[in-house]
């Protein structure tokens, strides 16, 4: 197997004579702009990657280990849909950043490790899925955990749907392989606004269908509830860790700020692609928001988590606080039931609603919410 596999995991792999970066370009090379770190630093990072990827499974297999697992690996994961689809996902978001960021392809995809993936399909759709992704910078020895948990699924008169998602830095890696078990023991055991709210962890965003006070059956309303909890200070620090520092340039060059801030932009949307979600964040005003193919991560017409994500990242743009207004008002219409037009048939795809599909047809028109949530 090549020295400088993506995937060079061999039981020896991490006994070397090399240290510190040289270890880290040996294997896993070449980095991103590598940082300045101290010698322990990189050397704990790259036998931490390296244990990792031998324990669980990287996106970009080598054709050795490809031939090894064609079947099933060890822990059961093989060629059925349900298997692959966060693979694949995973490939054709980041793969699609890569390009914006003229990036050779396999740049940011070698550093992804899946640590545990739950998938169930519902024909080519995703009825639910669970998922705890690591990425390893590039360019930096850290790497951050992303975990992301959603159901959606149809029913006669309703619809369930709901999701979390968050993520961790680690700034300081062990010199050992992860552990999911001990990440799935951080994890807050309350409803889904406390689940990346402890040891470390910061919510994205969540949402879901509230079915209290008897919203259910034939009287079910969509009454959507969720959050985007991003903030200025935790994006930077997110670009940070993957591709190191950015210096932020004066007010005055407009061109270069938004620069900057489409950068900032793109590391969280790296977050998002590394769990199988492409959402393109439109960062100036004749841009849209354009949200995930087969997951829902808002559960009506107004894109709140792409106003967010770049409200976050300090662009606001001219339509902003309208859509606000808007997404505010549709949403206590839909709690009084002023809009339901929801019919009694499991045919019914979330993605087929009425306001789905309006904002299909008029994106510009329908795209965000308030960064307090709702």
């Amino acid at each position: 197997m090549p020295a400088n596999s993506a995937n060079s995991t061999g039981p020896s792999a991490a006994k070397t004579d090399l240290q510190g970066l040289e270890l880290a370009e040996d294997h896993f090379g070449p980095l991103l702009h590598p940082t300045r770190a101290t010698q322990r630093a990189w050397t704990n990072y790259s036998v931490n990657r390296l244990e990792t990827n031998q324990k669980y499974r990287t996106v970009i297999v080598s054709g050795e280990d490809s031939e090894e697992d064609s079947e099933e690996d060890e822990y059961g994961y093989g060629d059925e849909p349900d298997d692959v689809w966060l693979s694949n996902s995973i490939k054709a978001c980041v793969s699609q950043l890569e390009e914006e960021m003229d990036l050779e392809a396999g740049t940011l995809l070698k550093c992804i490790t899946i640590l545990y993936d739950s998938t169930e399909l519902d024909e080519e759709e995703p009825r639910s899925t669970e998922s705890n992704v690591r990425i390893y910078s590039p360019t930096t020895p850290m790497y951050i955990d992303v975990h992301f948990k959603y159901h959606c699924r149809a029913r006669m008169s309703e619809i369930e749907w709901f999701y979390s998602l968050g993520y961790k830095i680690q700034r300081r890696p062990p010199a050992t392989a992860g552990d999911v078990c001990a990440i799935d023991k951080e994890l807050g055991q309350g409803g889904l606004p406390d689940v990346h709210t402890h040891n470390g962890w910061q919510s994205i965003c969540w949402g879901y269908y509230d079915d209290s006070n008897g919203n259910y059956g034939k009287n079910w309303r969509r009454v959507e509830l969720g959050q985007i909890e991003l903030y200025e200070e935790g994006v930077m620090d997110v670009h940070e860790t993957l591709f190191g520092d950015l210096e932020k340039p004066a007010t005055t060059d407009p061109e270069a700020m938004l620069a900057y801030r489409r950068s900032l932009v793109r590391g969280i949307r790296l977050l998002l692609a590394a769990v199988g979600l492409s959402y393109e964040v439109a960062c100036t005003d004749d841009e849209i928001d354009v949200e995930p193919d087969r997951l829902m991560l808002e559960g009506l017409s107004d894109r709140w988590v792409g106003r967010g994500i770049r409200n976050a990242c300090g662009i606001r743009l001219t339509r902003d606080a309208e859509k606000e207004r808007k997404g505010a008002q549709q949403r206590r219409e839909e709690a009084k039931g002023y809009n339901n037009g929801y019919d009694d048939s499991e045919d019914d795809e979330h993605d087929g609603s009425e306001d789905d599909e309006s904002s299909d047809q008029e994106e510009g028109e329908d795209e965000e919410m308030d960064d307090d949530g709702f």
